[in-house]
């Protein structure tokens, strides 16, 4: 099913005002909810299950009411809302809410300025989507996938600023962002062979895959407009930008080497791309079958500026060819139906004016990229359907959630159905994680579900070069591709498991299962733990790494996601930092399957 075949929602300015109302008051909500799991916010209990969190200048208090569940998830029942400023009680403003918490979240009077912007844009996200984008999520449960892509107002599970978009106009929101939905080219450009870093997969040459990516008749008008540019195309590389990357970057930092020829644009894409909910990166509508393409985007967001570095697209192929060649004959991966989209060739261009004046890193250095990962779509059998796991915690304008749409499709109890996804989601990260020492970032925008008739049948990762850490010292790792190498301590490798999926991804899940009832947060945690002893079962030869990375471990600690960003909005996360350091060392939380597990 397209978007053009569903239904609109319900059109009118009323419903529109209303769904703004909505929206403050979902928000909201993940405010006292997330930094009260990060213990910024202190709530005060005044009566049993009721409680109340001061402003800081102690002028405006917010009343609710809430079930503190397992990992210190606060779920806050959204109607009972209230706050009151001076006595007077007033409509819940997420704005408001933000500044009246600031000194207490850790946010200065310098930085709230430029944190209200990104959260601002994050809160349009939702509250201002006009009503002919928004899909009930009865009808998104038997959507296509680009149409599920581009319904999603949640972004990151835990992080509350998400989608700052610093940088872009309304118009580049209206042009490049995802939940807008539009399509459009790729511009095209042309530089010179000696000042591009290129690599592939093995079995993957690069100008045979543009070939294949935009046809032989584009690729010769290309190297028509460069012989009347006096240019010989032998010796330059194609490469594709993100339009807005060209226009606000590339044409003015690299005006010097457009002038000389250094670069050449050469035209735009014949497909038409769409933006993902990682923004950078672009689905071909015209063609799915071809890849994705992830180019540089000077942009803020999240807290990262979304540049992309010939120094990364050098080794990224590297690195997923190493992953790929190490997993590709497994039988266990193979036999639950686990799958792979790899990064199979990326392009990088140096400066030959900031690259000698800078150091890896640097944002002066994250210009001029692309890589292209494979297409999902070619994974699909029959009527299968592929949905971003993130639609997991979608709830749609009439608050209703999208999980809850899937089970009631798939036509089998919530219990079986949880039972399913565990099997297709947290199994093989587990198996990367205890076999392979593998640990990737499997948030719900880097896991796309495979699903039949509701059902999770499979799961495919993305993003494997930027965000794979390994453990140990694998003797057939490239010397070049050392970078994906870490070191952590046996009593903290669990958080692959604990920390990645429990606390940032599980946690939201079993929020949303327990306030919509369709499954407790005690049931949730039930069928994890029993998930995980079938897991543990299933490997009697990993029983040294068990015992090493316990699963079942009492607690573990706390990542503060929002305090990370807080911190830095820019680059919230060294990517030289080891995983320790971004451990809060007092914050423990309680395993939820601890007991469970050892039952």
């Amino acid at each position: 099913m397209t978007i053009e075949q569903i239904r609109p929602a319900r059109t009118g300015q009323t419903d529109t005002v209303s769904y703004r109302q909505v929206y403050h008051r979902r928000i909201a909500r993940k405010i006292l909810a997330e930094f009260s799991h990060e213990r910024a916010l202190s709530p005060v209990e005044t009566g049993p299950g009721r409680y109340v969190v001061g402003s800081a200048d102690g002028r405006t208090d917010y009343h609710f009411r809430a079930e503190v569940l397992s990992l210190e998830n606060w779920a806050i029942e959204e109607s009972s809302l209230r706050r009151v400023r001076d006595g007077e009680e007033l409509p819940v403003d997420a704005v408001a809410l933000v500044v009246d918490l600031a000194p207490m979240l850790g946010i200065g009077p310098q930085a709230l300025p430029e944190y209200l912007e990104e959260f601002i844009s994050t809160l349009a996200i939702s509250a201002d989507r006009p009503d002919e984008r928004r899909i009930t999520a009865a009808d998104l449960a038997h959507a296509d996938f680009q149409t599920i892509e581009r319904t999603m107002t949640e972004g990151h599970p835990c992080i509350v600023a998400n989608a700052g978009r610093l940088g872009f106009s309304a118009d580049d929101i209206d042009r490049y962002a995802p939940e807008v939905g539009n399509h459009f080219r790729l511009v095209w450009v042309a530089a010179r062979r000696e000042d591009c870093d290129v690599a592939t997969v093995s079995g993957v040459d690069y100008d045979a895959m543009l070939v294949d990516e935009l046809g032989a008749d584009t690729l010769a008008e290309f190297d028509t407009v460069l012989r009347e540019s006096g240019c010989d195309p032998d010796d330059y590389r194609y490469l594709p930008v993100h339009p807005w990357q060209w226009t606000e970057k590339v044409r003015k930092l690299y005006s010097a080497d457009l002038a000389d020829r250094r670069i050449v644009f050469v035209g735009e894409s014949p497909d038409l791309y769409q933006a993902q909910q990682s923004i950078r990166t672009v689905f071909n509508a015209t063609t799915p079958t071809r890849h994705y393409v992830k180019g540089a985007l000077s942009i803020v967001n999240m807290g990262f500026t979304r540049g992309m570095s010939a120094d990364y697209m050098r080794t990224t192929p590297l690195i997923n060819n190493w992953v790929r060649g190490l997993v590709a004959d497994d039988p266990y991966l193979a036999a639950i139906g686990f799958e792979m989209i790899f990064e199979v060739a990326a392009i990088g261009y140096r400066s030959p004016t900031f690259t000698p004046i800078t150091q890896p890193g640097s944002e002066y250095r994250k210009i001029l990229s692309a890589l292209w990962r494979q297409s999902p779509v070619t994974l699909v059998r029959g009527g299968e359907q592929l949905s971003t796991m993130a639609a997991l915690l979608h709830v749609d304008h009439h608050g209703d959630p999208l999980v809850g749409a899937f089970i009631a499709r798939s036509g089998i109890p919530a219990a079986e159905w949880i039972r399913r996804y565990l099997r297709t989601y947290l199994h093989p990260i587990a198996y990367l994680l205890y076999r392979y020492e593998l640990k990737f970032s499997p948030h719900g925008e880097n896991l796309i579900l495979v699903l039949d008739e509701g059902v999770p049948v499979r799961a495919i990762l993305k993003d494997i070069g930027e965000e794979v850490s390994v453990f140990g010292e694998p003797e057939d790792l490239p010397e070049s591709c050392a970078r994906v190498l870490t070191t952590e301590p046996d009593e903290i490798r669990n958080l692959g498991v604990l920390s990645d999926v429990f606390d940032d991804y599980l946690r939201p899940l079993a929020d949303v299962l327990h306030t919509h009832r369709l499954v407790t947060d005690e049931e949730l945690w039930d069928l994890v733990a029993d998930s995980l002893r079938e897991f543990v079962d299933t490997h009697p030869d990993l029983a040294d790494q068990f015992a090493k990375w316990d699963l079942f471990a009492p607690e573990f600690g706390a990542v503060h996601m929002n305090g990370l960003q807080l911190r830095n909005n820019k680059r919230m996360v060294d990517i030289e930092d080891s995983y320790a350091s971004l451990v809060d060392a007092g914050h423990r939380l309680v395993n939820p399957v601890a007991e469970r597990g050892r039952q």
